[in-house]
């Protein structure tokens, strides 16, 4: 082919090729681009003829006749072209029947006319094109509106849809947590299915957007310190400290961590600073008590609880945490004197019954030096914690010739029986006995444990039950221990079931010889 011949072919192509587009611009014409218009200028019954005539396209539409509602809802469009209200009612007409381009079409137009006139794209707009993008199975620009929107609280239960159908996205939310909006972290932080990735969310959220939220900064600490992130745990307690200097859990949870990392020195400098942002505060002096105790800083322990103790002498709690720092310190004569005295006190009503609500906390620290005794000196050393918690009536780690133990899996009330050798009915209604048996607590609201102990078994027979009050079945377990850590320690067990049928049950019999 000559060049004139292929000149002449290649502007026959051009030509063709054009008249080709303009034929199909004639038939689908590119919607023209909208000028924003004023809405308060939009009368208000023109706007309400523009709504009508929308709603009568929903009508037309649900009779079938899609493509006559279509007509309706393009006309309206027209009609209010450039109001951003008008082309997100006819958007919410096409979403409604899932015509979900044309859908998501009008809520661009409308957010882009809105972000013109108002200044800022209304969120609910933002969610409704979000929403019709998932249904477009576009998932990330979907996301990506809702970042945009800047309200994760109000909105982490859309993300979270988004992410539980396509997890990788959450890069995305990482992203922007780090450039653009912490308050992210807090998604990754409830959606990550990674234990160490979810403390670090967690941490940095508390860091850079709630340090002086103390329920957010204590559960950033205890997951970071589950996943041994012990670094980021100190920085969420110094960022606490810092934005609430006055917080004293603060500066307990930052000595405690320097404690796990081996810096006794630094966790002795955290807690004495509880004294310093509250000086003559007494429980400021109670709490330092508390921690230097768990350094083994007996003697500075003692003397920081005595300043607490002169100033609020009606509160019981600075006792309480001397006899604690006795049962660590080994001392358990003088903390059985302590003992005497904090039970023999009448203190105030508002401090609740403070035998009881101690006891537990005895029973823990006795419980510590128990095996460390027991790790060190053997096991005859360790009986000593034990039969001092017996001596001051504290069951769980008291050692006694006889503890009876019954536990329940329902909440129902179960109730301990034990009868004796001279035949004398040990329960709820007689809680002590002539030979010195002890029913502890009546526990009423279910699963237990109910105890019985008898520091001296004298020989004979005794037999163990137990009544249910009411008719909510309850698999009941009953443990009878003998002579506990000793050469004639023996153990019985029985499981039974008590219900409407078998409300008693006399479960054990056994003789003391």
């Amino acid at each position: 082919m000559n060049a004139p011949l292929r000149l002449w072919a290649f502007a026959f192509l051009v030509t063709t090729l054009m008249a080709g587009a303009l034929l199909v611009a004639a038939v689908h014409p590119a919607p023209a681009p909208v000028v924003p218009r004023d809405p308060a200028k939009l009368a208000a019954v023109d706007a309400e003829l523009l709504l009508n005539r929308i709603r009568e396209g929903d009508l037309v539409a649900i009779k079938g006749d899609v493509d006559a509602a279509r007509g309706l809802w393009d006309a309206a469009r027209k009609k209010g072209a450039g109001y951003w209200p008008i082309h997100e009612a006819v958007g919410d007409s096409f979403a409604r029947h899932r015509l979900d381009e044309e859908a998501d079409r009008e809520y661009e137009t409308a957010a882009r006319l809105a972000g013109v006139q108002l200044q800022q794209v209304p969120v609910g707009l933002l969610v409704k094109r979000s929403d019709a993008l998932i249904r477009l199975n576009r998932p990330e620009p979907a996301l990506r509106l809702l970042i945009e929107c800047a309200e994760p609280d109000r909105l982490a239960g859309a993300m979270a849809r988004i992410l539980d159908k396509s997890p990788g996205l959450m890069e995305i939310i990482k992203a922007n947590a780090d450039g653009r909006d912490p308050r992210l972290w807090r998604i990754v932080a409830v959606l990550s299915k990674d234990p160490a990735e979810r403390a670090n969310a967690l941490g940095r959220f508390s860091r850079a957007v709630a340090p002086w939220n103390g329920p957010v900064a204590r559960q950033a600490i205890e997951e970071l310190r589950k996943v041994r992130r012990l670094e980021e745990a100190i920085l969420v307690c110094r960022d606490w400290a810092k934005a609430a200097p006055r917080e004293l859990a603060a500066y307990e949870s930052w000595g405690e961590i320097l404690i796990e990392m081996g810096r006794p020195d630094e966790a002795r400098l955290a807690f004495t600073t509880m004294v310093d942002v509250r000086p003559g505060d007494a429980e400021a002096h109670r709490r330092l008590g508390a921690s230097l105790r768990k350094l083994d800083l007996f003697a500075e322990a003692m003397q920081q609880l005595e300043e607490a103790a002169k100033l609020v002498p009606e509160d019981p709690l600075s006792m309480q945490e001397m006899i604690l720092v006795l049962v660590a310190q080994g001392n358990l004569e003088a903390a059985t004197a302590r003992y005497r005295t904090l039970t023999s006190r009448s203190w105030e009503s508002r401090f609740g019954n403070v035998t009881a609500a101690f006891k537990s906390r005895l029973a823990e620290e006795c419980a510590r030096l128990n095996e460390s005794e027991r790790r060190t000196k053997g096991v005859e050393a360790a009986r000593r914690s034990r039969k001092f918690c017996a001596d001051l009536g504290i069951a769980e780690a008291g050692i006694f010739d006889l503890k009876v133990i019954m536990k329940w899996d329902a909440e129902s009330d179960v109730d301990l029986d034990v009868a004796e050798p001279g035949g004398e009915v040990i329960n709820h209604g007689n809680a002590r006995s002539k030979l010195g048996g002890i029913y502890h607590f009546d526990n009423t609201r279910g699963r237990g444990p109910e105890h019985y102990t008898l520091p001296l078994a004298p020989k004979g027979t005794y037999s163990v039950g137990a009544h249910l009050h009411g008719s909510t079945r309850s698999e009941v377990e009953i443990e009878v221990i003998l002579f506990e850590d000793t050469p004639r320690e023996r153990r019985i067990r029985d499981r039974f079931v008590l219900d409407k049928a078998t409300t008693h049950r006399r479960a054990l019999e056994f003789t003391v010889p």
